[in-house]
């Protein structure tokens, strides 16, 4: 997930898109109805490094701004260096008390000159898995076999309950580079239950600090694992 965001942050105008100049990067943000949506920040990040900068402490270069209540948003590029640039969109969003990034799907993903004049329009809405974000941008729940259990898990099915909107899923793991899991749950805390050919398992948290008492379910929120939007289990029969 595009979560870290360091480096040099250049101002940013928001303006109307009639004040286009050379060297820009104007579009709107929209939620999955097509609905406009404000206060979506959009960033353009600079792509073009040369080795030395890549082995030096140089900093990167974006500019940074917010959409308007018409979802729309205008960067200027032109006081920026020559070379190419990418746009991102995300929503500052709650997770467990900590603030986190809900990245944004461009229609257009690929990189463009700061000096020409760009549309990027984005669509927001929560991703379970897609190319450009092959473990979503939300919620991974995570499933690791017990200490000195070597159950074949490929086919656990994982229920997640909402505890303070009552919302259900009910997934399948598949395979992932972080094991076996369940990706795109929005950000909340969930009591989470899980089945292997419809018979129950024994699931308890795992993590530093985490309790390893089994019990039919747990209770957490999405801020395990080393980027801080998991949930870690290990389940046995």
């Amino acid at each position: 997930m595009y979560l870290k965001r360091t480096g040099l942050v250049l101002a940013a105008c928001l303006l109307g898109p009639s004040y286009a100049f050379a060297g820009s990067v104007s579009g709107i943000v929209v939620d999955d109805q097509g609905k406009p949506l404000g206060g979506v920040h959009v960033e353009v990040v600079y792509q073009t490094f040369n080795a030395d900068q890549l082995m030096g402490h140089g900093e990167s270069i974006k500019v940074e701004t917010v959409t308007g209540g018409d979802g729309r948003y205008l960067i200027d590029t032109a006081h920026l260096p020559p070379g190419e640039y990418s746009a991102h969109a995300y929503q500052r969003v709650v997770n467990g008390g900590r603030e986190t990034n809900i990245d944004a799907v461009a229609r257009d993903p690929s990189t463009f000159a700061g000096i020409s004049d760009t549309v990027r329009n984005f669509t927001t809405g929560i991703v379970e898995s897609s190319d450009d974000m092959p473990y979503g941008n939300a919620g991974i729940f995570v499933v690791n076999n017990a200490i000195m259990d070597y159950t074949d898990l490929s086919a656990t099915e994982v229920t997640l309950v909402n505890t303070e909107t009552g919302a259900v899923y009910v997934k399948t793991v598949r395979s992932t580079g972080e094991g076996l899991a369940i990706t795109g749950i929005p950000f909340g805390t969930y009591r989470a239950s899980a089945r292997l050919f419809g018979q129950p398992l024994q699931i308890a948290l795992w993590g530093p600090g985490e309790s390893d008492v089994f019990a039919s379910s747990v209770e957490h929120d999405f801020t395990m694992g080393y980027s801080g939007n998991q949930i870690q289990v290990v389940v046995k029969p």
